[in-house]
């Protein structure tokens, strides 16, 4: 029987450049592809250029960890609840550092919270509780990525973690190259992006 839930994504915003940002960009083509092909989907935006996480020291862990049992409500307890509870998440971050920016990294801590992303067995295995059906996390590079691409591995290995099974990685490397074909390259991610939202609608 199917659920009369309206289906969530979350789409985690580590853009730094905000509306120059050609990673956006894509983000947003793939929102616009997705949810026309899927008018009954809602998109929480979190933008982590704009709202800043603290960094999530020890006693701050502690403290939100202890509120999973009693308070799940709290606001320490978002991130962890609205990644658990999305059913397709789009992370949008530029290559930075081999990485991502460091405002992802934080919010991803955040969203690590015992108990409502993932738990553990009472034989002490570790179990992921999000419902996501698909992480996918889309990069610009103004250089080449290659096997360096060290930012989406850390996203398959905490999706992992969390009980999300399909990661899925679009990239659009060497836009700044002179000589490049800048418009060649975002076509070919825009051709990408096309495949992805139909195939995850189907």
């Amino acid at each position: 029987m199917r659920s009369d839930r309206m289906e969530q994504i979350l789409f985690v915003d580590a853009c730094m450049r905000g509306e120059l940002s050609r990673t956006k960009m894509l983000c947003r083509e793939f929102l616009d592809q997705y949810t026309a092909l899927n008018p009954q989907c809602q998109v929480l935006h979190r933008d982590l250029t704009t709202a800043s996480l603290p960094v999530l020291t020890g006693p701050m862990a502690q403290e939100r960890d202890a509120l999973t049992s009693h308070e799940k409500d709290h606001p320490m307890l978002q991130p962890a609840l609205e990644a658990a509870q999305a059913d397709l998440i789009l992370v949008g971050a530029p290559y930075w550092d081999l990485t991502f920016p460091a405002a992802l990294k934080v919010y991803l801590e955040w969203a690590s919270a015992i108990g409502v992303t993932f738990g553990y067995t009472k034989e002490g295995q570790q179990v992921g509780l999000c419902k996501a059906r698909h992480l996918v996390f889309i990069t610009t590079a103004g250089g080449p990525i290659g096997n360096l691409n060290l930012g989406y591995d850390y996203l398959k290995a905490w999706a992992n973690m969390v009980g999300i099974s399909n990661t899925h990685c679009l990239t659009a490397e060497n836009l700044d190259i002179r000589g490049a074909d800048v418009e060649g390259i975002l076509t070919q991610a825009r051709q990408q992006i096309d495949q992805f939202a139909k195939e995850f609608v189907g």
